[in-house]
């Protein structure tokens, strides 16, 4: 007796995953003819004159069992609200992002302007160190020289 080998064995899976493949996407037909008997066909015309009969093969996926697809103009129209509803969701983020309060000025550019801006923000209480200290009477004192070198 001839063994199977495993690359025989894949060559046998592989056919008949291709048949079945091709047999999922058959329609199936039934009819019965003129002497009562009961037919099968892949093909609607091989009933003759006969009334066919659509059969509904369990297991199948839904969709291939159901009516076709939507239109074309049924995805166009749930595209187009897809697309509103984008947009809508784009302005509201876009809105969203104006009530954000305005960033802390930069006052590391190093220039006369910053230089100014901050001495005036320590000077009126408005800025503070990156640790959160509070500003003292030194940080008064320099920021006041600041003011007159840089502030014309």
């Amino acid at each position: 007796m001839k063994q199977i080998t495993p690359k025989l064995r894949l060559q046998a899976a592989c056919l008949s995953l291709l048949f079945i493949a091709h047999a999922s996407h058959a329609e199936i037909y039934k009819w019965v003819d003129a002497n009562g008997k009961t037919h099968y066909s892949e093909k609607k015309d091989d009933a003759g004159k006969a009334k066919v009969e659509e059969v509904k093969v369990k297991g199948l996926p839904e969709s291939t069992n159901t009516a076709p697809s939507q239109s074309w103009q049924d995805r166009e129209i749930e595209f187009r609200k897809r697309q509103v509803q984008k947009q809508e969701a784009d302005a509201k983020a876009a809105k969203a992002s104006e009530a954000k309060p305005p960033a802390a000025p930069d006052y590391h550019q190093e220039t006369d302007a910053s230089r100014c801006a901050l001495a005036k923000d320590i000077l009126s209480g408005k800025a503070a160190h990156g640790n959160g200290a509070k500003t003292d009477a030194n940080d008064r004192t320099i920021a006041e020289r600041d003011k007159s070198m840089f502030c014309h």
